[in-house]
């Protein structure tokens, strides 16, 4: 199976297999060939041959290998087409030293494990996992071949997780698991049965060994079996449950676009045909509304206008302003005054150089970020108080649980492997549970204030001079602050 491990009670210690570039900054592992060639007493010489592709600086790699019990390693040594590497090694993690930049290099260790076969009246085994879930590397492609020490017949082998299915026997009795792309974070045991008359002077264990491989074998049968009807009505649930929900957010989408469009069709049929809307917000708030909820870099400086517009500020040249009256109509407008005139100004004058050499102070930027704060907070006050928008509050919540109670669907499509399924389930859940939280559309209120500002928008691209004159002093005011 490639989803469950099956371990006997025997093996208290594994042996690990992460291949990783000290220092490395990149890099992948394309082969790894492990070769075991089993040994009359019972040992086995271990040559394996790693491929890294390094994409930067490196200055080695490391090995780790633990033993399992009643085993033991010996004899770890490191070579490079044939040159003998530096090793290091610390209680059983041994660092090959090898620099080099964005290189591919081979590396080829040699070691042996002592005690590395377990010796039965009916069989003679080899059950070694040469890396497991704590492995962090992907193997692009992985070959493990167990070599008998002479000609073997009666031969059993099992490959456990990502080895599962993977095993062959060759000329002579070897075993050879071409498991492919591992990824990290597998298991992948192997386990290889012999006549036990092949290792002579190994030690015999109590008790028989064959039965039970046989009995593994028939479970994980079982367990792939039961896995694959599983998988089946997964499959079949996630598809229709999929489509089903897809059908459902793309009716909502449709039914969303026509109630826009006609609420926009008769907003339009009874819009004032006049070039300047009327003043239904304070110009900052309306200028977020249409914006989106989003400030521009613009949105300041639009804002002090409008305070000019009112005659709370005077502007006394280009670059220069005095406050007047702060007996302003809005929070945010007090806010702005706040920021400007007495946080940057000196109360009464502020001057746009100041505000640059204000911020480039740093002990003043948590003072600026504070009151300017204030002032959007204010400006997204006012238009929630405004009531542009319907809020919708039991379709979206009923949207969200819907997409909510979705998410144990995904996780069945991942835990089964369709991961296309999985994919476009996981898009339509993250569409819903957005539309739950983000829809909000305009009321009739709401699109009638939008409507004008848009119309207002395209004329203004291509206004006359003399339809200019026409306007008050207020409107061309307050043309210029929204353009």
């Amino acid at each position: 199976m490639t989803w469950k491990k099956i371990v006997t009670p025997f093996i208290f210690v594994i042996l690990l297999l992460i291949p990783t570039a000290a220092l490395a900054v990149d890099f992948e592992i394309s082969d790894i060939i492990i070769d075991a060639h089993l040994q009359e007493n019972g040992d086995a010489a271990v040559v394996e041959k790693h491929i890294y592709v390094f994409d930067s600086k490196f200055n080695g790699i490391t090995r780790e290998v633990v033993a399992k019990k009643g085993a033991t390693i010996a004899g770890f040594e490191a070579y490079e087409k044939g040159k003998s590497l530096k090793v290091d090694n610390d209680e059983g993690t041994y660092k090959i030293f090898r620099s080099g930049k964005n290189e591919t290099i081979e590396i080829e260790m040699h070691y042996q494990i002592i005690n590395a076969v377990e010796k039965y009246t009916d069989g003679a085994q080899f059950y070694w996992p040469f890396f497991d879930k704590r492995n962090e590397t992907d193997y692009d492609n992985m070959i493990i071949t167990i070599y008998p020490p002479g000609p073997a017949k009666e031969i059993q082998y099992l490959g456990y997780d990502t080895a599962y299915k993977t095993g062959t026997v060759n000329d002579n009795g070897d075993v050879s698991f071409k498991m492919g792309k591992v990824s990290s974070g597998k298991n992948g045991d192997i386990r290889v049965i012999y006549e036990p008359e092949l290792f002579p002077s190994a030690k015999v264990n109590k008790g028989k060994i064959r039965g039970e491989i046989e009995f593994e074998k028939k479970q994980l049968a079982d367990e792939e079996a039961a896995y694959l009807v599983r998988q089946d009505k997964a499959g079949k649930f996630g598809l229709f449950g999929m489509l089903g929900f897809g059908v459902f957010l793309i009716g909502l989408f449709g039914k969303m676009i026509t109630s826009s469009r006609m609420k926009k069709r008769i907003v339009h049929e009874h819009l004032a045909d006049t070039l300047v809307p009327k003043e239904r917000l304070s110009m900052p708030a309306t200028i977020n509304y249409m914006n989106y909820g989003v400030f521009s870099p613009e949105a300041m400086s639009a804002a002090l206008l409008d305070l000019i517009r009112k005659g709370h500020v005077v502007q006394l040249s280009d670059d220069e302003f005095e406050v007047v009256n702060r007996s302003v109509a809005y929070n945010h407008e007090a806010a702005l005054l706040e920021l400007l005139f007495d946080k940057v100004g000196n109360g009464t004058i502020f001057r746009t150089a100041d505000l640059e050499a204000y911020t480039k102070e740093e002990k003043n930027l948590e003072s600026y970020s504070s009151v300017s704060e204030k002032w959007m907070n204010a400006i997204l006050e006012e238009v929630k108080v405004a009531s542009l928008y319907e809020k919708k509050t039991r379709l979206r919540w009923s949207v969200a649980l819907l997409s909510l109670a979705f998410i144990p669907v995904v996780v069945q499509l991942g835990r089964y492997e369709f991961f296309l399924y999985m994919s476009i389930a996981i898009f339509f859940t993250i569409v819903g549970l957005s539309f739950a939280i983000f829809y909000h559309p305009r009321n009739e209120k709401g699109f009638v204030l939008f409507e004008e500002w848009q119309r207002f928008r395209k004329r203004f691209a291509d206004l006359d001079m003399n339809e200019w004159k026409k306007l008050s002093i207020d409107d061309k005011f307050r043309a210029y602050v929204f353009g």
